[in-house]
């Protein structure tokens, strides 16, 4: 989402509107889920030029077709798709799902400001709101402190929004003063933070930015941990291991994966991870190397609570052998982490 966001940007930047189409609600089975989301533009092929999806298929063909109306005409609209008749079984689908997806004109000016003004921050890790009128207008973009920006709504109505939004991960439609609002959560990338940047830490760094996270690549060697090597970071630092996480915001929503060179650096860092919160904490290594350094903790006060936090050895048993191939089941064990905490 936040690819698409900086796309969304650069699009009315260019001083064209955008037409968005968002999924607001799903039932059952279907091609994906509420929050999924897709922005078009006018030109390119016959459709236009378009980011993002909502399923593919039918579906997004005839989402496709009714963005251009309303790149046209500027009028929202909301339209619904049953999986389970006549257009699954025309467009060969076995979904058998209900969705609804709601579309909006995004025009260049104010709005542009105000989604310019949501990415910034949540490149600063913030968690925000944005509350679009869904029978049209401008909309507000709620942060989760301090003052909503764009148009000057009640303050019943902003502390409405973040009571409805506060455990949100997926947009709402709710309604407040006879008006019907479609509330988005919008949130940081998950952080991650990869102790090592040896071989297996550059594929893992690179396939979890696909991912989605926002990771940082911590190392005491600078011909290793550098740009070059780590095109996809967002931070990379070059710092003692024994000290790898000083001054480091970890919270609930942070991956740790410790993949240094050798086992004493391994238990630093994972001492080091077990004194935060972070959500996700995994250490490579076999099982022997696991246990000594786990005995190697224990003499520091450490014990089995401690260690039941850790994936040890790291990632999904997959049968990964290559480092790339770790490096797959290192992440989709971090998606599937990420999903059990109800993240983005």
């Amino acid at each position: 989402m936040i690819d698409l966001l900086k796309t969304l940007n650069a699009w009315l930047a260019q001083g064209a509107p955008v037409a968005a189409a968002t999924i607001v609600t799903h039932e059952g089975s279907t091609p994906r889920s509420a929050g999924s989301k897709m922005i078009v533009r006018a030109g390119g092929d016959m459709h236009g030029a378009m980011y993002g999806t909502v399923g593919g298929g039918l579906v997004e063909a005839k989402v496709l077709e009714a963005a251009a109306r309303v790149l046209t005409d500027g009028v929202p609209g909301v339209m619904d798709f049953d999986l389970t008749g006549e257009l699954a079984a025309g467009a060969d689908m076995v979904c058998g799902g209900k969705l609804r997806v709601y579309l909006e004109r995004i025009d260049p000016g104010p709005q542009q400001a105000l989604f310019a003004e949501l990415s910034r921050r949540l490149e600063a890790g913030e968690r925000c709101l944005m509350a679009a009128p869904m029978d049209g207008g401008p909309r507000t973009l709620v942060p989760w402190h301090g003052p909503a920006l764009g148009t000057e709504l009640p303050g019943s109505l902003i502390e409405s929004a973040r009571a409805a939004g506060r455990d949100l991960r997926a947009p709402v439609v709710f309604a407040v003063m006879e008006n019907r609002w479609l509330l988005e959560p919008w949130s940081a990338p998950s952080p991650m933070y990869i102790a090592g940047a040896g071989h297996v830490s550059r594929p893992t760094a690179q396939v979890a930015a696909l991912a989605g996270f926002r990771v940082t690549v911590m190392d005491d060697r600078p011909e290793f941990a550098n740009a070059e090597r780590f095109p996809k970071a967002h931070e990379i630092l070059t710092r003692d291991l024994g000290h790898a996480l000083d001054g480091v915001p970890v919270g609930p929503e942070t991956s740790v994966v410790i993949v240094t060179r050798g086992h004493v650096h391994d238990a630093d860092v994972l001492a080091q991870a077990l004194r935060t919160p972070a959500g996700y904490i995994g250490m490579i290594g076999s099982r022997r190397k696991r246990d000594s350094v786990y005995q190697r903790l224990r003499a520091q006060g450490f014990g089995d609570q401690d260690f039941n936090r850790v994936h040890c050895p790291v990632g999904l048993d997959i049968g990964a052998e290559t480092p790339e191939e770790i490096a797959v089941s290192i992440v989709a064990e971090l998606i599937q982490a990420r999903a059990k905490r109800g993240g983005a």
